[in-house]
């Protein structure tokens, strides 16, 4: 076991070796108490987001006079690679913040300390038992809990409640099926006098998160079984190109080209009517309210198709905190990430939550009076916290190549809505190539 952790920490140091030049950027906040304990804490948020990080920084740090954190924002590109050499080279974070995606891999190379052994029984049980379950899971890893979330993410779909009612509809009565919303959709589109679409009623994407509302969804169980080209992932991509062709493919690829939509930033497209029914993440709540609160608008998880579907389906990703196993100040960092996560004190967490417009690890949090109270204020969250609940909501599969077959998933849909090949082809394709991959990892001495 020692000599195969050895051998993948020296594949991982050479590639991390060459990109070293990428982590100049970097920066962190001076230290204010630097008698106690120091905490040193990565993160990948900047601008406003940045702001909001810094805020529940400083109220831990003004809560105990044991530790204190220092936030250090490093860019995204290059900030796993680093974290990595940081973890080689002896020299880590105490705590850093990645995408979930990243989590099983970093496991599986020996990288991370498993959370659940910093927990103490009572919080070990208060953890496990209150978390929701595709919250908890995502952090799993072979038994372990090795990432544990600050802020979960979602998708549904965002309602212009003025366009629809133009349109003839009324948008407090939504749709109960996939069928129906397309068709909503086809009726809300706009066009130019050569055709061209200027305004997009509905378009529906992303198969690695519709198929879990055809009753599927794209597992590699512990077991070895797969679920990667199965019918009810099929029929998620089949409608999916389906829909597009109807629109036609150039008419759809030169409407989004067109569009000035940067994420995380006032310019959503959605923010301005170019869009009348789109699918995006929990956190355009919040955005919506600072940028455009005169916008009326309606969230609705997205609808199952009318036969062979499931209700509240979704695939829950987001923000995770993890602890290298190399860290200095493991006890500092897991009690931070308490602090923040709302174990310790969920009313407390639920105001951390809410400034970002994140979802919270546990039923405690989301129904405490804080939260409770800004959700009033911000009632279309709601509908998040929904799909949350259902157990038709799942994590991602906790497996070593996880963002190899998320690359694949991403390709397939490519493929099968550039007409390149079929929604058949495509999942063949993806399962025969994942086969590959499996082979030679375990040829290579991984995945054992």
């Amino acid at each position: 076991m020692a000599a195969s952790l050895l051998k993948r920490w020296l594949v991982w140091g050479t590639a991390v070796l060459i990109t070293i030049v990428v982590f100049a950027s970097g920066h962190s906040t001076p230290r204010r108490y630097p008698e106690r304990k120091l905490v040193r804490f990565w993160h990948r948020w900047q601008g406003d987001w940045e702001k909001q990080v810094q805020k529940i920084v400083d109220a831990f740090n003004a809560s105990q006079d044991q530790y204190e954190v220092v936030p250090v924002s490093v860019p995204g590109s290059g900030a796993d690679a680093k974290f990595i050499l940081g973890v080689i080279g002896g020299d880590p974070p105490d705590l850093m913040s990645m995408g979930s995606g990243a989590v099983p891999n970093m496991a599986a190379n020996g990288f991370l300390a498993p959370l659940d052994e910093l927990m103490t029984p009572t919080e070990k049980v208060a953890f496990f038992k209150d978390s929701y379950p595709a919250i908890r899971d995502i952090g799993m890893y072979r038994g372990h809990c090795y990432g544990m979330t600050i802020g979960a993410d979602l998708m549904a779909l965002y309602v212009n409640a003025k366009q629809l009612r133009e349109a003839g509809f009324d948008p407090d009565k939504f749709p109960k099926t996939l069928e129906e919303v397309e068709a909503m959709g086809t009726a809300l589109n706009k066009y130019d006098k050569n055709g061209h679409l200027t305004r997009l009623g509905f378009l529906l994407s992303d198969v690695a998160y519709v198929s879990h509302n055809f009753g599927g969804g794209f597992y590699v169980h512990e077991d070895g079984k797969l679920e990667l080209n199965t019918p009810q992932n099929l029929r998620a991509l089949d409608a999916i190109v389906s829909y597009r062709k109807k629109l036609g493919f150039e008419n759809v690829l030169r409407f989004q080209a067109g569009l000035n939509d940067i994420e995380g930033a006032a310019s959503w497209a959605f923010m301005h009517g170019d869009l009348s029914i789109t699918y995006d993440g929990q956190w355009r709540v919040e955005e919506l309210r600072k940028f455009k609160p005169d916008l009326e608008y309606r969230v609705y998880p997205v609808p199952p198709p009318k036969e062979g579907g499931t209700p509240l389906g979704g695939l829950v990703g987001g923000n995770y905190m993890i602890v290298p196993i190399s860290a200095k100040q493991k006890l500092g960092a897991w009690e931070f990430l308490k602090f923040w996560s709302g174990l310790d004190n969920p009313d407390r967490a639920a105001t951390f939550y809410n400034m970002g417009g994140w979802l919270p690890y546990s039923p405690a949090v989301a129904k405490s009076p804080t939260f409770q109270k800004w959700l009033k204020g911000d009632q279309q969250f709601q509908a998040f916290l929904d799909i949350l609940a259902s157990p038709n909501c799942k994590p991602p599969p906790a497996i070593a190549n996880l963002q190899f077959l998320t690359d694949l998933i991403t390709r397939a849909e490519n493929q099968a809505t550039a007409g390149s090949k079929t929604p058949t082809q495509a999942l063949t394709e993806l399962e025969q190539k994942y086969k590959e991959e499996t082979a030679k990892r375990r040829a290579l001495g991984y995945d054992e």
